[in-house]
């Protein structure tokens, strides 16, 4: 076993636990691990893998509250549920991964992730060290196991998760959700947009489905016509082509740039004024970090419900319930200064720049004691004791 060597094991849901394990794995790679990612359902099985995947993307396109039933069935029966869906089959193909890899390290950045190498590391009786990265901000049944050695956290505010499931409080370590650009600060919103070629006084709303590009542009925008003011608005596709073209065909009185996938998402978030999303997990503690105010729309049941619900109890998100809502917060938020300085503020107080570098230093200095031998360190001023 090589006790240097960390699989990051991710799930190609969507592009943010893809996106997450990449900024980690650079951040673990400077601590001198030896980094691999592994998509956990491909490592099972190519063919598996493209029909588990296929099978989510309908679920949410077509049928978002079926996924939502899905999911809130996953947290009540967590257990059952996996074994009904993910058999020995399942298991010995990821063990031979492991026995392949022979890794000392392993961290996750999904549940369904979580679970299976856990499952995996009990029933094989395999040594090794197992993290659960958490990507949304709440803490997922099936992401609780034994085998898990800590759990990185999006908030301090979501310790009392320990209590909850009656574990040790010390094992979670409230990190963040790493995001790729943590000089994003160093930048002011007017240098972002003259770098970005946008007009410096207009008023700018980003719109943002996430990697697969979910969000329902062509009915936002059809709201925002509403908008007294002519606004600039960046809509994100991501890896939506229908999405990008139908809004290349849309006549508007605003100024509408679409993008598809981009690196430079973080630099047009916090070049607007306002995100207009669904509240994926990463794009959220994006928008934290760049201090954007959040409206959400039609977030999709189950984990997003969650990290609306986490935002809005803190001050830094507001939601529109139905489209024609959209205009009227959006009015509220961009010409009020003092309730757009609020959400500016409640941002600040929630947002964890740096996380990655927080996980790779914990993971690091747990590496360096050996594990077995306590010692404590420091995030965000408040002093954490080892497991």
């Amino acid at each position: 076993m090589n006790k240097r060597k960390i699989i990051i094991f991710s799930v190609s849901f969507g592009n943010g636990h893809n996106q997450v394990s990449k900024v980690l794995l650079s951040h673990l790679r400077a601590k001198g691990f030896e980094i691999e990612i592994i998509d956990t359902f491909d490592a099972i099985n190519a063919l598996f893998h493209k029909v588990v995947l296929d099978s989510y993307l309908q679920l949410l396109r077509y049928r978002p509250s079926a996924w939502g039933k899905l999911y809130h069935y996953s947290e009540e029966n967590p257990n059952s549920f996996f074994l009904k869906q993910f058999n020995a089959f399942l298991t010995n193909k990821l063990y031979r991964t492991l026995d392949e890899k022979k890794a000392g390290i392993i961290i996750t950045t999904h549940p369904i992730a979580t679970t299976l190498l856990a499952n995996v590391i009990r029933k094989k009786n395999v040594s090794v060290q197992l993290y659960a990265l958490l990507t949304d901000f709440a803490v997922h049944p099936m992401s609780v196991h034994p085998e898990v050695d800590g759990y990185f956290i999006a908030s301090e505010h979501l310790r009392y998760f320990a209590k909850t499931y009656n574990l040790d409080e010390t094992i979670f370590y409230p990190t963040g959700i790493p995001t790729p650009k943590e000089t994003i600060h160093e930048y002011s919103k007017q240098q972002l947009r003259r770098k970005l070629k946008l007009d410096e006084n207009m008023k700018t709303v980003i719109v943002a489905g996430g990697g697969v590009g979910l969000a329902k542009f062509s009915n936002i925008l059809s709201g925002l016509e509403a908008f007294s003011e002519k606004l600039q608005i960046i809509c994100v596709t991501g890896e939506n082509r229908r999405a990008r073209a139908k809004i290349e065909r849309f006549q508007s009185k605003h100024s509408v740039r679409v993008l598809g996938f981009t690196n430079l998402f973080m630099e047009y978030l916090k070049a607007s004024d306002v995100i207009l999303s669904k509240a994926g997990g990463v794009t959220m503690s994006e928008a934290l970090v760049c201090e954007t105010p959040v409206v959400i729309f039609q977030p999709l049941p189950g984990q997003e419900e969650q990290n609306s619900q986490f935002l809005m109890n803190y001050g830094a998100a507001i939601k529109a319930e139905v489209v024609e809502e959209i205009p009227v917060l959006l009015e509220r938020i961009i010409f009020n200064k003092h309730y757009h300085s609020l959400m500016t503020e409640n941002a600040k107080k929630l947002k964890q720049p740096n996380a990655a570098s927080e996980i790779a230093k914990i993971i690091d200095e747990k590496f360096q004691n050996n594990v077995t031998s306590p010692y404590s360190y420091s995030i965000h001023g408040q002093i954490l004791q080892s497991k």
